[in-house]
């Protein structure tokens, strides 16, 4: 089985014209069986690109990486060119989160509801365990933190009723089975990329890993620098051993992680911003 990957919305935007950048992440997944939008973006960005580029969303599920505004907050306008869709995500992905920077409180879940999406044409298939949504195609529920450099944000919060910080099990990513291999394909690896790489090979019983694409939240990991590029390092090192067929990063990466990346892996490095199109 091959796999087509095309980046509907990300912070930056491809030479294709027309094409719109927007805080946030999305993509369109296209195998010999299935196809399916992986997060929607921030608002209108996902919604446009996809009509720019020609693609026809009618009939197509959705899935949620988690519950922040930038992954979530083009549902509605994804659900206008979809129809009524299944929606998969995690239970917590509801719950009312905020990010707390220079002492500023700031919502950054859901824009609306549950029920005005359902109202909207939504059906949510809510889940912690992972969920099939087509053949060799897998949401993988909640990731076991098992690095010790890989830990929750302390500015990241949910109100649980009181605020604490959010442990965001809610964080998902796809595994998809190819004939080249494992792809993954990250929202914000908030649980840790290679967290989710393990516990992406642990599902499918697949260890050769195709392609990792996405957002990898190296570039925001860390207030304290220092701690930041300690894990960066880290990534990197335990990066090496998989001998990966393709690394496309995206949105929370940030430029120096980037950089940094692109000067690990060489040709097998790809930014991959809006409108970017990737086969494995």
């Amino acid at each position: 089985m091959s796999i087509k990957l095309i980046t509907l919305s990300e912070n930056t935007a491809s030479m294709t014209r027309d094409i719109l950048a927007e805080h946030g992440f999305s993509v369109y997944l296209e195998t010999n069986e299935t196809r399916l939008i992986f997060d929607t973006g921030q608002s209108i960005s996902a919604a446009h690109n996809a009509k720019t580029l020609g693609l026809d969303l009618s009939g197509l599920c959705i899935a949620l990486s988690h519950g922040h505004y930038d992954h979530t907050g083009g549902l509605e306008s994804i659900l206008l060119l979809t129809g009524p869709a299944n929606v998969y995500c995690h239970p917590d992905a509801f719950a009312p989160k905020y990010v707390e920077r220079r002492d500023s409180l700031r919502y950054i879940g859901f824009v609306r509801s549950r029920q005005e999406y359902e109202r909207m044409g939504a059906s949510f298939c809510v889940s912690r365990q992972p969920q099939k949504l087509g053949k060799g195609i897998r949401l993988l529920g909640e990731i076991p933190r098992i690095t010790d450099f890989e830990t929750p944000e302390e500015d990241l919060l949910v109100k649980d009723p009181e605020m604490r910080i959010d442990p965001l099990l809610d964080d998902q990513a796809l595994a998809v089975e190819t004939d080249k291999g494992l792809v993954i394909v990250l929202g914000c690896a908030h649980s840790g990329l290679i967290n989710t790489i393990e516990h992406a090979r642990n599902v499918t019983g697949v260890r050769k890993i195709a392609g990792v694409i996405g957002g990898t939240h190296l570039g925001f990991s860390d207030a304290n620098k220092a701690a930041a590029q300690m894990r960066l390092e880290k990534t990197v090192r335990a990066l090496r051993e998989y001998d990966i067929g393709l690394l496309g990063v995206s949105h929370c990466t940030g430029p120096l992680a980037a950089a940094r990346l692109f000067n690990e892996f060489g040709d097998r490095f790809v930014f991959n911003c809006a409108g970017t199109v990737i086969e494995i």
